[in-house]
């Protein structure tokens, strides 16, 4: 997601059009107890239904639930705890269609489960009220009123009853009761959209949709509104990874639709670009929605909503788009494990953005980027408090910071320039293989980055991930005109310790012509180097970082 306000790009043409195997996953795998809360030890949620009941014709101050949990157990577990806010009142509980006992404490609803029905369950949780966060209700004078999921991070467990945690993925299906003059839009593929008869007043609107790939509940959403529906069309065809094309559209309401379809006209080069660099686009379609959400947009699986006032002729911006469309495969498809190492999902949504202003709009408004997430990072005060995986965290309203956004998308800029195109690329498309529709941590992708590099990088992932700061260099240069060579000598700062870095220099020489090096600066308080490059004579000038490759600030 993307907090509210706030060259062409050079990839060898194997790394773009050489598919690697898709790695068999576990997308089910049961984790150990997390830090932050969350998981079941013993439960594996294999598919969540989700019924929600909205009245027919009025103001939704009451709305009927079921949530039926499909699960596995995997060790003796004889009771099913899920999150669940202690303000929406349960009526009943049943486990493989029989009634069954239930308790509450606090915002979680425990169902007892029988010890000799198998490994499979199905238990189902029936509950009403009228939630005040997270599934965010709000009366129009347009439109009569609306309805919008927002959960991020652990806002399901506000109107779903689920284990609200990204380390269990599943499956979901909704179906949905509103009221005819309403469309529900819903991750998945739509199965359903029919009149019904309603036996309190006139007819509802009875939709239902269903994935076919497993996701976390932060993801889990519906929206509900009188949309007025733009269809983008079939784009990136034969680059899904379900047969035929991806499906897109624009949702939103009749009177932004006649501005539509605005940004998102680049979207299906957006999907076509992140499937060739990273793998295919995991899921049934893809809906661009306008929404009540309070961030600037939120990745849900196969349903991005946006906040509906970025709805105007040019927004919302591309950067914006593609930044969303990234998380499909970051952060959606490959969830983190643990929340202190969501920067696998910002940062690379960030970075990914980044690389559609590269492909779109070519190197100085790649560069433009770079420069503004640099500037983030050195202002933010989380920066110099916090490494971007941060292993103190408790809070998890608290893991979305400049850290895992543009600093982390930065230091996966510097990791592209340390193994090179061909590595970098292929690294990640095989870290995304081995680990879509499941979870992952940073250890995941650093040992994908190193098979692909062919060498060891902890230095790298330990300096620039598991620590504070950046980089703080005081470069001079001489002209040894005895030895005929050029050389620089950077002094680091003592605010953070000595990193080690690839700094480039931009060398004219007496003939006006100019040449790109890089030198390895060792980790080191002063370091004197000669820089490679042939002159025979002192050079007119001498510039660093030029490009802003560097995850730092350069003294004079």
């Amino acid at each position: 997601m993307r907090p509210t306000p706030r060259h062409r790009l050079i990839v060898l043409a194997s790394v773009l059009l050489t598919g690697m195997p898709l790695a068999a996953t576990s997308a089910h795998a049961q984790p150990a107890v997390s830090r932050t809360g969350g998981s079941r030890p013993g439960i594996d949620v294999l598919h969540y239904g989700f019924r929600v009941e909205f009245p027919a014709n009025a103001f939704p101050d009451t709305i009927r639930f079921v949530s039926t949990v499909t699960l596995r157990r995997t060790t003796a577990v004889h009771t099913l705890s899920l999150d669940l806010v202690a303000t929406l009142q349960v009526d009943s509980a049943r486990v493989n269609t029989h009634p069954a006992q239930f308790s509450r404490s606090g915002d979680s609803v425990s169902v007892a489960l029988p010890e000799t029905d198998g490994d499979s369950l199905s238990v189902a949780v029936f509950y009403h009220g009228h939630p005040t966060d997270a599934l965010d209700i709000r009366r129009d004078s347009v439109l009569g009123w609306t309805a919008f999921a927002d959960n991020f991070p652990d806002g399901a467990r506000k109107w779903l009853a689920v284990i609200d945690h990204p380390s269990d993925k599943a499956l979901v299906e909704w179906d949905v009761i509103a009221p005819a003059t309403h469309r529900v839009i819903a991750n998945g593929e739509l199965l359903e959209e029919s009149l019904q008869a309603s036996s309190i007043g006139p007819r509802v609107m009875r939709t239902r949709w269903r994935t076919r790939r497993p996701i976390y509940t932060a993801v889990m959403v519906i929206g509900v509104a009188p949309f007025a529906v733009l269809e983008l069309g079939a784009t990136a065809c034969g680059l899904a990874e379900l047969p035929g094309c991806v499906q897109q559209s624009v949702w939103t309401s009749p009177t932004q639709r006649a501005v539509m379809p605005g940004n998102f006209a680049r979207a299906g080069d957006m999907v076509s670009l992140f499937s060739r660099l990273a793998g295919p686009y995991p899921y049934e379609k893809l809906a661009h929605v306008a929404s009540s959400t309070r961030f600037g947009g939120m990745e849900n699986a196969a349903a991005i909503f946006y906040a509906g006032n970025l709805f105007r002729p040019g927004s919302p911006n591309e950067s914006l788009i593609a930044h969303e469309t990234a998380h499909q495969w970051f952060g959606d498809a490959v969830t983190v494990r643990e929340w202190p190492h969501i920067w696998l999902s910002e940062g690379f949504a960030t970075y990914f953005a980044a690389l559609w202003t590269e492909h779109a709009h070519g190197d100085s408004a790649f560069q433009a980027d770079r420069v503004a997430m640099l500037a983030r990072v050195v202002k933010a005060p989380i920066t110099i408090e916090k490494a971007i995986v941060d292993t103190t965290l408790d809070d998890r309203a608290k893991v979305l910071n400049s850290n895992v956004y543009q600093k982390a998308g930065f230091v996966l800029h510097m990791l592209r320039l340390e193994v090179g195109d061909s590595a970098f690329f292929g690294g990640v498309r095989a870290y995304y293989a081995a680990h879509r529709h499941g979870n992952a941590l940073t250890s995941d992708f650093q040992k994908a980055m190193e098979r692909a590099a062919g060498r060891p990088l902890d230095w790298f992932f330990a300096q620039w991930l598991q620590r504070p700061g950046f980089a703080e260099l005081k470069p001079a240069w001489r002209w040894d005109a005895t030895r005929r060579k050029l050389v620089v000598t950077v002094a680091q700062g003592t605010r953070f310790a000595p990193y080690r870095v690839s700094l480039a220099i931009d060398v004219t020489d007496a003939t006006g012509a100019t040449k790109r090096v890089r030198i390895a600066v060792p980790a080191t308080a002063t370091s004197t180097l000669d820089v490679p490059i042939a002159l025979t004579a002192a050079p007119r000038s001498v510039l660093f970082d030029a490009d802003v490759s560097l995850l730092g600030v350069l003294q004079p």
